[in-house]
């Protein structure tokens, strides 16, 4: 007597199910991805734009006379264009001025920082 052993592997059916499932994972997986890119870019977008105000008032920072006049100007860092404005408002206390420069990025919402300045 012979016995027949059973064939091994997978049938049709089950290898499309599981083709069927990885597909509905990796298009879910793509979607969280470009997600995460989108994200990339405006944390690196944003972390530019904080570093271009810092910068400005630094600048300021270490000027001996403050000018209280309004300025504003376009930089250009790592091959984004932003625009600047920076202003001075007086303070309750007379001594002291505020600075406030404020970034902006096409599309992005602005980064505002100030500085505390003594005259």
């Amino acid at each position: 007597m012979k016995h027949r052993v059973a064939e091994q592997g997978f049938t049709l059916i089950e290898t499309l199910v599981a083709l069927g499932i990885a597909a509905v994972a990796l298009t879910a997986l793509s979607g969280r991805l470009g997600l995460s890119a989108d994200t990339q870019r405006t944390l690196t977008l944003q972390a530019t734009m904080l570093e271009v105000a810092t910068n400005i008032l630094e600048k300021q920072r270490l000027n001996p006379v403050i000018q209280l006049d309004d300025k504003d100007g376009d930089v250009t860092v790592r091959g984004m264009k932003m625009h600047w404005k920076l202003s001075a408002e007086k303070t309750e206390l007379k001594n002291f001025v505020r600075q406030n420069v404020s970034v902006s990025y096409a599309g992005e919402p602005p980064v505002t920082l100030f500085l505390f300045h003594a005259k």
